[in-house]
């Protein structure tokens, strides 16, 4: 990554240059989550116009940072996490790309300070605020989410998901390096353009914003806090629009394809 690039980034989430540090990891992790969303909207627009395998539907990191402000993207976990990783490269850390396997593959990465490696995911949709030592097992609730990491081995740990007691989804993280080439067939058949494939029959986005979490679900709207959860659905387009556009920052043609695509494939969520 060269300095123009870094500049954009750090500009984009709003976060100076300093020395590699634990609390400066910390911090770029917090902006990025509260100014970046996950989404699959710009999923949905990269499998459209630039490919539906791995290496042709994933996003320079020219293209990425463009789209942020153009069209209001963010990305899943291969985009969010990797273009994160070069971030973190560019800024002096020794960063790693690790995966996690159940259900789609899952990209994430390792982040190494002195002798200590962090567990770190700004794709996962997820309250991870901070670098994990996932030799510790964390164990906390925010938003009314629960995360709890356990070993399982030496390079294995399992990272569960739950919400009121109930696990939403589970993944073992493989605790050592691998190349982001290695992905590219996770990637493709993530892209599976099949009812099958639910984040291809689907709009969801999720966002955070001081102590609240912002999450989509076609229609629904759940606005999250530790205190509790508020859920909003919509039966108006342009209210739908409205609130895409203020919370997340989406363009509206690009919400406008989303649906489009999800038209063509008997997923209305408008009548």
């Amino acid at each position: 990554m060269n300095d123009s690039l870094q500049g954009a980034y750090l500009n984009m989430i709003q976060i100076g240059k300093r020395e590699p540090s634990l609390p400066y990891l910390q911090s770029l992790i917090r902006h990025h989550l509260c100014r970046v969303p996950f989404e699959n909207i710009s999923k949905l627009h990269y499998y459209m116009h630039q490919g539906k395998t791995g290496p042709l539907w994933m996003p320079s990191l020219e293209t990425f940072l463009h789209n942020r402000i153009a069209k209001g993207f963010g990305g899943n976990c291969y985009i969010l996490n990797s273009s994160f990783g070069e971030l973190l490269q560019s800024l002096g850390f020794q960063t790693e790309i690790v995966r996690a396997t159940g259900g789609n593959m899952h990209l994430a990465l390792r982040v190494t300070i002195g002798q200590q490696s962090y567990y770190v995911d700004v794709g996962y949709g997820a309250p991870l605020f901070e670098p994990l030592s996932l030799e510790r097992q964390p164990h906390f609730t925010r938003f009314g989410e629960e995360v709890i990491i356990t070993k399982l081995e030496d390079d294995r740990y399992r990272i569960d998901r739950r919400t009121n007691g109930q696990s939403f989804v589970m993944k073992q993280i493989e605790w050592k390096p691998v190349t982001l080439a290695s992905f590219n067939d996770a990637i493709t058949d993530s892209l599976r353009d099949d009812d099958g494939n639910p984040f291809m029959r689907r709009i969801v986005a999720t966002a955070f914003k001081n102590d609240t979490a912002y999450s989509v679900v076609n229609r629904k709207l759940f606005v999250k806090t530790d205190k509790g959860t508020e859920l909003h659905e919509y039966s108006r387009e342009r209210d739908w629009m409205d609130m895409m556009r203020i919370t997340f920052g989406f363009d509206p043609d690009a919400l406008r394809e989303a649906q489009q695509f999800l038209d063509e494939r008997g997923v209305r969520l408008f009548g």
